[in-house]
């Protein structure tokens, strides 16, 4: 049989086999055999795929806006 297994995309992708398969998940991809091979056209569809990265905080209606900083004043004591 011919396929890879997440361990070898992993080691070819130089990222943890966990991130592989949460790639694999995101981006639809399931093995082609029942041995959890997948084709190597799979490794190039994970390759590039986004992550989710970490939500943006949610802003707090109770907190005023945070004011611009005005540009500090400097006095020469010498003039």
């Amino acid at each position: 049989m011919e396929g890879l297994t997440i361990a070898e995309m992993a080691e070819q992708l130089k990222i943890p086999p966990d991130t592989v398969q949460r790639r694999l998940l995101r981006a639809g991809i399931k093995p082609k055999t029942k041995d959890a091979l997948y084709d190597h056209s799979a490794l190039e569809a994970i390759r590039n795929v986004p992550g989710k990265g970490r939500p943006p905080k949610p802003k707090d209606p109770d907190s005023p806006e945070p004011s611009p900083e005005k540009p500090r004043e400097t006095s020469n004591p010498g003039s």
